[in-house]
């Protein structure tokens, strides 16, 4: 059996008498070919981890993974290269007590689930990515992204600071789950939005589509609620409270909106900063009314277009420091 044809077949990218080529394969010796599908299936999920389109640096441990795209990836002779590397590198396990003939798939499978990657992405950009289990994660500006390199048998979870629009992949038997700093979002099913931003006590969870449930976390009174679609959570008092909103006004910003809907003052500073990449200071004791009940601003017109729109529903005059990136809404 070639290497590049199982190679296809954890891609999804063969036909119907190729996949019946392996069963045939596996069905003729099942032991001693079950382990060598299942060697060939690990090195191709650290193949991924090659594959996966960033540049990335050791720290502290683990993997931080910079919004930087490499040309260059693909098949052909790229998969080769990254095949050769890859071998080097499971070769450097074996004598390290890894492997004999085949690779010892259980140290390797912890070695790969307690490896963490990390993504960090600067403020006023937007990144996509695609996790080792099919799940898509779209994150907004100044948002970090911590997950496995390999995904654990019975859970697959991730940590998020900032915000995120994820449609994850459906497996029951492998909850995916959100982890915050307020709360624990468990999806039941596929489309939602979390935002988690520490530094100034926001938390909201909104379903697109499917269930969510959402748990407190660090608190000493437990809550928790199943969101169906079109409704939020967030965080009040250190209680959860659930409103009926328009689920495709908040994931807006995924196609470079802002929601002017059902925010805060305060709340739609702190996105403009994420969206714009600048640091907006609030030097006023009163905070300003947000009188909109729809609409939507688009990025693309720049920071001076949306607080102009901003400043014919709220009492407000700023200033701009371009050496610093600073706005100072008065």
């Amino acid at each position: 059996m070639s290497d590049e044809l199982l190679y296809r077949y954890f891609k999804n990218e063969v036909s119907p008498q190729e996949v019946k080529e392996i069963e045939e394969w596996l069905a003729a010796d099942p032991v001693a070919r079950q382990r060598e599908f299942d060697a060939a299936h690990m090195l191709f999920n650290a193949m991924v981890l090659q594959e996966s389109g960033w540049h990335s640096e050791k720290e502290k441990g683990d993997r931080k993974v910079h919004a930087v795209p490499v040309s260059g990836k693909g098949t052909g002779r790229a998969w080769w290269r990254t095949a050769c590397r890859v071998a080097a590198a499971v070769a450097l396990l074996a004598g390290a007590g890894y492997a004999g003939m085949y690779i010892n798939q259980k140290m390797m499978y912890k070695d790969f689930t307690s490896r963490m990657n990390v993504i960090e992405v600067p403020a006023g950009e937007m990144l996509s990515l695609t996790l080792q289990d099919g799940t898509e994660v779209f994150l907004n500006g100044g948002s970090r992204l911590e997950y496995p390199a390999v995904f654990a048998k019975d859970r697959r979870q991730v940590h998020l600071s900032g915000e995120a629009y994820m449609d994850a992949a459906h497996n029951p038997d492998r909850p995916f789950v959100v982890e915050t700093f307020a709360s624990e979002v468990e999806v039941l099913g596929t489309e939602f939005n979390v935002l988690a931003d520490e530094d100034n006590g926001f938390f909201s969870t909104t379903l697109v589509s499917g269930k969510v449930k959402v748990t407190t976390l660090g608190t000493d009174e437990y809550e928790q609620v199943i969101l169906a679609p079109d409704e939020k959570v967030r965080i009040v008092d250190n209680h959860l409270v659930v409103s009926r909103v328009k689920a495709k006004d908040d994931v807006s910003w995924t196609g470079g909106y802002i929601n002017l809907r059902d925010v805060s003052f305060v709340e739609l500073m702190r996105r403009f900063e994420s969206m714009y990449g600048v640091n907006i200071v609030i030097a006023r004791d009163s905070i300003p009314d947000v009188g909109y009940l729809s609409g939507k601003i688009r990025v693309s017109e720049g920071i001076d277009f949306a607080l102009h729109i901003l400043q014919e529903a709220c009492d407000f005059t700023y200033e701009k420091d371009s050496g610093t990136d600073t706005v100072i809404i008065r």
